[in-house]
């Protein structure tokens, strides 16, 4: 049995020497002694090894004590050789030497230990100036606290943080951001002192690790915009420096009562959004205040501007439409350009209706004056088509005038035909046609041998006759009715109040023929001469 003594933390060092006795030739292997320490050495805080010149074993300390822990520690050790044994026949076996070993643990004045030896501490980015972000203290092994115990930073290291003296707590010394010199790395490892009241000292190490934090505000990227007549959606799109998940999702919102009552915002993705006005707005700029909020909270004002212009494409406005500030319109040259210009034209009408209004007067007033019993100049359109009906009977001739014109002779109004190539009226016989002839009434002489017909026998004959012909134009060949014969023209204005002169018209008074005596001396002398022939 042997017993010493260590103190604690002593590490390499010698403890004790055991010695054996073999009886073979020294030197030899059969001599040589193999030591080990088969119990109490689980934690391989001791060694044995084996002196070769004097065969001894020699037990150190590897790894220090903990008097705190234990204050002693019982080895056993076995001892054999470096050749097996050799047995003569029938022998007994021979059985293996041990020896007990018990070492005394010394109390020692030690330095105070931090638990754990290694701290890490995550901080996010751009925290604030102070911050704490921990709290790091050592013990004293013998009192198992932190009394008395002091802290500091050894410099030459990176200048991140600061440890109270007193208590332990750690803190940041400036704003750390991933983005700035040696922060890139992220992680800084910080050795840490704790001395005692003794002067013994300890030593830790903090790691501090920078991950990315909420340190961007959210901002839209293109503010000034340009809305044309389409009123084609505007699309917002914020960028945010940060990483997940302080960036995305975005949430967008129009911060002013007033414009958030002429605009709505509309979701196209995680980090944009579109601008549309609610109703028709009037043209001008319109500056929309409009917040952003990112996915860690933090908020970025914007201010949108919105020129409403009118026009096809943006390249057109250039700025130059009307000014919408506090309220207030304001036009530019093209909204002055456009009134000056809408004046000009109001005028115009204007004018041009009270020259027509005069010219009306002055048309009526001349009518007036040249309409009583004079012949009203009539343009003639175009020259009739020549009609080859089966229904229309022609004129058999009986006299020898084929045209006509009126005279007045006396007190009675008559047509005399005038001889050409057409028929007389009275010529229509037969076929249910009436003829001029039968139109008139009893009491009358009848003009069959003179062609002289009154104005009413001449109309009570064409009426019934001309509106046949109408009817059977106003039909195509298979008797249905067609528009492509017979349209209706508009209204093209008041007629003259001296009514027409055509001798088809229906006319109140019958011999209302007093203008023929008025006539001009050349168309006398044609109706002399005809009258005569």
């Amino acid at each position: 049995k042997y017993e010493t003594q260590v103190e604690e933390n002593r590490v390499n060092v010698e403890i004790l020497r055991v010695s054996v006795v073999d009886l073979d030739e020294p030197g030899s292997p059969g001599s040589g002694a193999v030591y080990e320490i088969i119990r109490g050495n689980d934690d391989q805080t001791f060694e044995i090894t084996t002196d070769r010149n004097t065969n001894e074993g020699i037990l150190c300390v590897v790894r220090g004590l903990d008097y705190e822990s234990a204050k002693q520690r019982v080895l056993v050790i076995s001892v054999n050789n470096e050749a097996p044994y050799a047995l003569a026949p029938h022998s007994q076996q021979v059985s293996q030497s041990t020896s007990t070993v018990t070492v005394h643990v010394l109390d020692a004045d030690e330095g105070p230990v931090f638990n754990p030896c290694v701290l890490r501490i995550d901080v996010k980015e751009c925290e604030e100036i102070g911050t704490s972000i921990g709290r790091y203290v050592a013990e004293d092994p013998e009192t198992g606290n932190s009394e008395g115990i002091s802290y500091r930073i050894p410099p030459g290291q990176c200048n991140w943080i600061s440890i109270d003296e007193r208590s332990g707590e750690v803190r940041t010394i400036k704003v750390l951001d991933r983005d700035v010199g040696e922060m890139r790395r992220g992680q800084c490892n910080i050795t840490v002192l704790a001395v005692d009241r003794n002067g013994k000292t300890g030593t830790g190490t903090i790691q501090v690790c920078i991950h990315p934090g909420n340190k961007n505000y959210p901002r839209i990227t293109k503010t000034d915009f340009i809305m044309c007549r389409d009123r084609k959606p505007i699309c917002l799109t914020a960028q945010d420096g940060d990483e997940s998940p302080y960036s995305t999702p975005f949430v967008y919102r129009i911060t002013n009562r007033d414009m958030a009552s002429m605009w709505k915002i509309t979701r196209h993705n995680d980090n944009s959004v579109y601008l549309v006005p609610k109703d028709d707005i009037q043209y001008g700029v319109y500056d929309i205040p409009i917040s952003v909020t990112d996915n860690g909270g933090k908020v970025g004002e914007n201010q949108v501007r919105v020129n409403v212009c009118d026009c096809l494409t943006p390249s057109e406005c250039n700025g130059r439409s009307r000014e919408l500030a506090g309220g207030n319109v304001t036009l530019g040259i093209w909204g002055i350009l456009a009134m000056i210009l809408g004046s000009l034209l109001l005028l115009l009408i204007l004018i041009t209706i009270c020259g027509c209004c005069g010219a009306g007067a002055m048309q009526r007033h001349v009518t007036d004056d040249c309409a009583n019993h004079n012949l009203i100049i009539s343009n003639t359109e175009a020259p009739g088509e020549e009609v080859m009906d089966h229904n229309i009977i022609p004129l058999q001739s009986t006299c020898d005038q084929g045209g006509g014109y009126g005279v007045k002779t006396g007190d009675q109004q008559t047509f005399e035909m005038v001889k050409g190539r057409g028929h007389t009226l009275e010529s229509v016989k037969g076929g249910g046609h009436q003829t001029l002839g039968s139109v008139k009434e009893g009491g009358g002489q009848t003009m069959m041998d003179t062609c002289r017909y009154s104005y009413s026998e001449w109309h009570n004959f064409t009426h019934p006759r001309l509106g046949e012909k109408v009817h059977l134009c106003r039909q195509d060949e298979e008797q249905k009715h067609s528009e492509d014969y017979l349209l209706s023209y508009n209204y093209e204005g008041k007629g003259s109040l001296a009514g027409s002169v055509g001798c088809c018209s229906d006319q109140h008074e019958e011999e209302a023929l007093d203008f023929l005596d008025q006539l001009e001396p050349k168309f006398r002398t044609l109706a002399e001469t005809c009258i005569k022939r």
